[in-house]
């Protein structure tokens, strides 16, 4: 059981690193947030989990404030990057719900494409 739980100990310290770790990208700059990252890295760092009673919100602990929040099975079973966030309800809810919607939805194809189909498709039309 240690040498299982060592070797899981350095598979989430190595996944971590190459999965969970941020690096600004002009991406992190877009929609005018020219001088901050949009995605509010880096993060505050928090010695320890606690809730909020005035924002009704679970404040996470943070060591590292450039790695997302993740869970480390999820993290070292599916070998993916993911993002924890509690949401309990208001903006936060609304924000995510917002998120996923517009990220499942998303066409692999750009609007102006697609409308150049229809329109050489409508063309066609006798």
């Amino acid at each position: 059981m240690q040498e299982w739980e060592a070797v899981c100990e350095t598979e989430i310290k190595r996944c971590g690193e190459v999965l969970q770790r941020h690096r600004c990208r002009p991406v992190c700059h877009k929609y005018g947030n020219d001088d901050r990252c949009r995605f509010l890295f880096p993060h505050e760092i928090v010695d320890a989990s606690t809730f909020d009673p005035e924002t009704n919100s679970v404040v996470l602990m943070c060591r590292d404030a450039n790695v997302n929040y993740f869970n480390p099975y999820i993290l070292v079973f599916c070998r993916h990057n993911h993002d924890i966030k509690c949401i309990l309800s208001g903006r936060g809810a609304k924000a995510a719900m917002f998120y996923i919607s517009e990220y499942i939805t998303k066409m692999d194809v750009k609007t102006y494409e697609v409308l150049s189909l229809l329109s050489r498709a409508v063309a066609r039309i006798p």
